[in-house]
């Protein structure tokens, strides 16, 4: 379903990785600033993963 190192667009997307625990990590641009890990929660504007929060406008998130 998934393929490594592809991003996570859409709402669809996240609530995929969500439930099929797909690890992912989390960028800035073209810098990896988190290794993240899986999914515990989503919204339309942020990403709960391991405890961090991240905005979706400011951090682009991909498959590990």
């Amino acid at each position: 379903m998934f393929t490594q190192n592809q991003w996570l667009d859409h709402q669809i997307d996240f609530d995929n990785a969500m439930f099929l625990r797909v690890p992912v990590s989390v960028w800035r641009g073209n810098t990896c600033i988190d290794y993240g890990g899986f999914i515990k929660n989503h919204d339309i504007d942020a990403v709960f993963i391991a405890g961090d929060y991240f905005l979706k406008k400011e951090f682009g998130f991909k498959v590990r």
